[in-house]
């Protein structure tokens, strides 16, 4: 699968997940906006992000929030091969991580309601 179809499998994906949530949770993250990269950045990199990441949520600068959720798609279809997943499974469940972090909920937070 190439990154174009990648994006349209994960944005129809995003769209499905989001509107299965409950509606005080998809009220909540309606303005949230969901870029779909291929990789991180070497600017990513250089900010500490590891290059295999699946995907962040970014709670934007403190003077100014601008919250964003980033999904980098080649890492999450390596991924999928590497745990006998699907591409939809692993962007649906990289996606409701990276909510339940918008939420406020740490890693172990996040892993005990099955998101991690």
């Amino acid at each position: 699968m190439n990154f174009k179809q990648m994006v349209s499998c994960a944005e129809e994906i995003s769209q499905k997940t989001l509107g299965e949530l409950p509606p005080e949770v998809r009220s909540a993250v309606a303005e949230v906006p969901i870029f779909f990269e291929a990789v991180p950045s070497a600017q990513d990199v250089a900010e500490g992000i590891d290059p295999e990441t699946l995907g962040l949520f970014d709670p934007g600068p403190e003077a100014a929030p601008m919250a964003c959720i980033r999904l980098w798609l080649e890492n999450i279809w390596y991924e999928a091969g590497d745990a006998g997943t699907t591409f939809d499974e692993e962007v649906r469940i990289t996606l409701l991580h990276e909510i339940g972090h918008f939420l406020g909920w740490d890693e172990d937070e996040v892993e005990d309601r099955g998101l991690a």
